[in-house]
């Protein structure tokens, strides 16, 4: 009997949306607690840059609500859900060619189109505004949630 792969999305999750996940108040924390619900139970592959991780370190400290300790937990987790890993001077390279004036956007893309992601996930409305390359997209947390409902 031949076995069926059921497909399972590989998504990138950017920095926003990590943010989001750690700082319970966030506006789309709920969103983001779904995305991770999905990471966490294998429902969906992930990837993460290390860039991305810091740099929500970094707003984090600055917001209300957010847990150190927490935020230690939350990473260590990642890191064994996820492939996580740092942005390759591929990528800067990549970023640096790409006529978009957003060096940190162009990066993250190069990083998640070399992690063979399917979908890009940001609340950043000038990243959702850009075209990924193909097959990638690039959606939002809840654009992503919908997709995932109706089966798709």
């Amino acid at each position: 009997m031949k076995s069926i792969r059921v497909f399972k999305p590989k998504i990138f999750i950017d920095t926003n949306v990590l943010v989001d996940y750690l700082i319970p108040s966030a506006e789309r924390h709920g969103q983001a607690a779904d995305v991770f619900s999905l990471i966490l139970t294998s429902t969906v592959e992930a990837a993460i840059s290390t860039q991305s991780i810091l740099d929500a370190a970094y707003i984090g400290r600055r917001c209300p609500g957010f847990s150190q300790k927490d935020f230690r937990e939350i990473v260590t987790t990642l890191q064994d859900r996820t492939n996580t890993d740092s942005i390759s001077t591929f990528n800067l390279r990549e970023a640096l060619q790409d006529e978009h004036p957003d060096l940190e956007d162009n990066a993250q893309i190069a990083f998640a189109y070399d992690q063979c992601c399917d979908v890009l996930l940001t609340n950043d409305r000038e990243l959702l505004a850009r075209e990924a390359p193909s097959p990638m997209k690039i959606m939002t947390p809840e654009e992503f949630l919908s997709h995932c409902r109706a089966g798709g």
